[in-house]
């Protein structure tokens, strides 16, 4: 190390030594994290109908969980507004069920939606706010 160099970190604080001679590893994460790519389950059961036009590429929806379902201990429904347009799919939400029990926020962004006969299949990504 150079002897102007030296004179800098003299009168440094133990942080400012510690950066530099590498025995600090600051590890930045992202505010939300990408946890599940799925389909929004029993749209079929909903009136989809009435909003599909308002449910967008990149549209953000809530999730709810609903620990008192009778058909899945494990369900978290998924509403645009005030609508519930269906579930997390059964087979991928008891973790985050849990995490949602646990007090952690979640949501989801739509990144594809069409017709499949009578059902409207909308892809959506699921993302924790941390």
């Amino acid at each position: 190390m150079s002897e102007e160099n030296q004179s800098l970190i003299k009168g440094t604080s133990g942080l400012i030594s510690t950066l530099i001679s590498g025995g600090l590893v600051i590890s930045v994460m992202p505010r939300e994290i990408l946890v599940l790519e799925t389909f929004v389950a029993g749209t079929s059961y909903s009136n989809v109908e009435d909003i599909e036009s308002k449910l967008t590429t990149d549209t953000k929806l809530v999730l709810v969980r609903e620990p008192k379902n009778e058909h899945d201990e494990f369900a978290i429904a998924i509403y645009f507004e005030n609508n519930k347009i269906g579930y997390i799919p059964r087979d991928g939400n008891e973790v985050m069920a849990r995490l949602l029990d646990a007090g952690k926020s979640f949501f989801a962004t739509i990144t594809k939606s069409e017709w499949e006969e009578n059902w409207l299949r909308v892809d959506i990504k699921v993302y924790m706010k941390d």
